[in-house]
């Protein structure tokens, strides 16, 4: 891979989208003489010196992947982008380890001490937008409030993000393939039913990593609390029965975020629990196969159910006929979430409801509250596919009373919560002839 090559086109593309989201702002009364996006600023939890760990705004971590706040890029059309680092001399705190990348040969770079060091050396930006959360930084700079992230030019630069370069591809890809290596570590320890922890501690190892450097908190469960969906607890104890083991992890390159997900069961598992894991992972590889310029992903969402019902019906879980329990909706209390998302610089990255440049949103069916992603698909799009099957007692309980009761097996049931739940993830891109899947290659 020429990294500096895919790059600089990376550059040149957002240099393309800019001006286009400047020139839309501009019809739309919003007219400014460039953008300047803001890294962000160090928050500190309240009444605490303490600061929070610290993520720079995506919008500037698209022009390049420098760690820590305040830093800018300055974009002025037909200038070449100006990228200024803040760099305090510092006794408290080392100094950001240099990377290997080449934006420092494609930007504009210079380094400064201070915030007020970067106004200084920028000059007037006053009549520029501002990209960025933090309306201090805008007001040190001299913009003024109404032109931080005004909405008809930050719905333009939201849109253009959805769609990927090659270089932003290959960051997932690699980081797809360094996750991938801590996953393989935690598998092996299935078979030796270590803890929530040791597996953390082992996959952060394995991918040196430290928390911090995750895209998102690591999940890892046994059993029963793999049926919650943002399960956060490490427990420390060796799990009992440990049958079953849900882990989603990802890991982050140059700032793009990979996020996968596997299920594994053991010996001791539920016949059916096993059964349905099958089947799941035969149905997820089905619908990354349908992955394609022009393809709802609404409707995508809809197939899933619609296979999940299948495998509910199947198994016995529920006494009715797949299309049935499709259409009455008993497929809901086990497949509460969504196919998945838009992924990029951030893990549930922008995008995925705005079905125009200018703003305007798709709202997911009322049926489907949760799902992310209401857009159809083009070529440069990256998706998850996350199809699950989950024993949740909070929301299969109010069946138990309901009209519908009589189509669920409820002794089944009962056996089947203790075992959890089931979700399998990958990374999809989406090319002018279909899809290639970033993380399959590497986990299998």
């Amino acid at each position: 891979m020429d990294l500096e090559k895919l790059y600089a086109e990376h550059v040149a593309t957002i240099v393309r989208d800019t001006e286009k989201a400047l020139a839309a702002g501009q019809e739309a009364g919003a007219a400014y003489d460039g953008i300047l996006f803001h890294a962000g600023s160090q928050a500190y939890y309240h009444a605490d010196d303490h600061h929070i760990a610290f993520k720079p705004t995506p919008h500037f971590a698209r022009w390049a992947p420098v760690a820590g706040p305040d830093h800018v890029v300055l974009f002025r059309p037909g200038k070449k982008p100006r990228l200024v680092r803040v760099v305090p001399e510092d006794y408290w705190y080392e100094r950001p380890a240099e990377i290997q990348h080449p934006y420092v040969s494609v930007l504009e770079v210079a380094d400064v001490a201070t915030p007020a060091e970067a106004k200084k050396l920028l000059g007037g930006v006053a009549r520029c937008a501002f990209i960025g959360g933090d309306a201090a930084a805008a007001k040190l700079y001299g913009i003024a409030a109404k032109a931080i992230e005004p909405a008809a030019l930050l719905a333009q630069l939201d849109w253009f993000r959805a769609y990927k370069t090659p270089y932003e591809v290959a960051c997932i890809r690699e980081a797809g393939r360094i996750a991938a290596v801590g996953h393989s570590v935690v598998r092996q320890g299935v078979a030796q039913r270590l803890s929530e922890r040791a597996l953390h501690a082992a996959y952060l190892d394995a991918t040196g990593m430290l928390e911090t450097d995750c895209p998102y908190t690591n999940i890892i469960a046994w059993d029963d609390c793999s049926a919650v969906l943002h399960y956060q607890t490490k427990r420390v104890g060796r799990p009992h029965p440990g049958a079953c083991l849900l882990v989603d992890a990802g890991a982050v390159h140059h700032g793009y975020a990979s996020d996968i997900t596997r299920t594994y069961v053991r010996d001791n598992i539920h016949p059916v629990f096993r059964e349905v894991l099958d089947r799941i992972e035969v149905m997820q590889l089905e619908l990354v196969e349908k992955v394609k310029p022009g393809a709802s992903y609404v409707k995508l969402h809809d197939e899933a159910h619609r296979g999940v019902a299948e495998i509910l019906c199947d198994t016995g879980v529920l006494n009715a006929d797949a299309p049935e329990a499709f259409e009455r909706g008993l497929t809901r209390p086990f497949f509460p979430h969504g196919l998945g998302h838009h992924l990029g610089l951030q893990v549930h990255d922008i995008g995925g409801r705005q079905v125009s440049a200018a703003g305007e949103r798709r709202d997911p069916p009322p049926q489907y509250p949760y799902l992310r992603t209401t857009r159809d698909l083009e070529a440069g799009h990256v998706v998850t596919i996350e199809p699950g099957l989950y024993f949740i007692p909070m929301l299969l309980e109010p069946f138990r009373t309901s009209r519908d009761a009589s189509a669920f097996d409820w002794d089944l049931i009962d056996a089947l919560i203790p075992c959890g739940g089931i979700r399998v993830e990958d990374d999809v891109a989406v090319t002018a002839s279909g899809r290639d899947n970033l993380t399959r290659p590497f986990v299998e």
